[in-house]
């Protein structure tokens, strides 16, 4: 029987949530074994277990000792090709990151070697980029698939002022992906959690038939009227 990873993204995805999910799915609680091989310095990763709605799961914070949160794809590619990863995680690190700049590109009608991350560029999505294609390789399952994503709705205060939930290169991403909105107005979705969907070549159904193994939840930032988590499960199943 396959192993399946299912995502349960009701109350949207982001590289936090995910990260929380699936340490949580494999029991562990300590990131650093995953990525201690990565080419990137001051920084430091906390894992809590909390609770969104009396729901158990685990918070996932990333601290950056650095003010450099800007870099361009060049530069994230030279951390990750001279880090001491598994060709799997190195190779989807890079497609993921590949994906950000080409959406971001499409957007300010650039190419993709002359976007500059803001956001993305800084510490903690290249760390929510890495890790999560390391617990994946952990995982190791014969499918991803996810549900519809909630992406959430209302006014995003970023590097280029404010826009409209989604903001214009998520919605790039999302070109493909089954999509609702629900619950108070705020950004659900993420560039990274759907750069992350899109690098893994989910497929987009409800949860498949089998037999549920493990499952785990991953906490996001905000407390809200829709418990704030991405909820994961490992599944044996056809």
């Amino acid at each position: 029987m396959k192993r399946i990873l299912y995502l349960n993204c009701f109350s949207g995805i982001s590289g936090d949530m995910l990260l929380g999910a699936l340490l949580d799915l494999l029991r562990e609680e300590d990131l650093n074994p995953f990525i201690k091989g990565l080419a990137l310095g001051n920084f430091e990763v906390m894992v809590r277990r909390s609770s969104k709605k009396g729901i158990s799961g685990l918070d996932v914070k990333v601290r950056a000792h650095e003010g450099h949160s800007h870099r361009g794809l060049g530069e994230i590619e030279k951390i990750i090709e001279s880090s001491a990863l598994s060709p799997f995680v190195r190779e989807k690190s890079l497609e993921a990151f590949r994906l950000l700049a080409t959406a971001e590109a499409a957007v300010h009608g650039k190419e993709p070697e002359e976007v500059h991350f803001h956001e993305v560029g800084a510490v903690d999505s290249i760390i929510d980029i890495v890790g999560t294609c390391a617990l994946i390789e952990a995982i190791n399952p014969d499918r991803v698939v996810s549900s519809a994503v909630n992406v959430g709705s209302g006014i995003l205060r970023c590097a280029h002022g404010e826009l409209p939930v989604p903001a214009p290169a998520t919605l790039k991403l999302l070109e493909g992906v089954p999509v609702f909105v629900k619950g108070e107005p705020f950004e659900r979705a993420t560039p990274t959690g759907i750069t992350l969907l899109r690098a893994f070549h989910v497929e987009f159904e409800e949860m498949p038939s089998g037999i549920i193994e493990r499952v785990g939840y991953g906490l996001g930032d905000r407390d809200s009227d829709l418990p704030n988590l991405l909820q994961a499960v490992l599944l044996r199943g056809k």
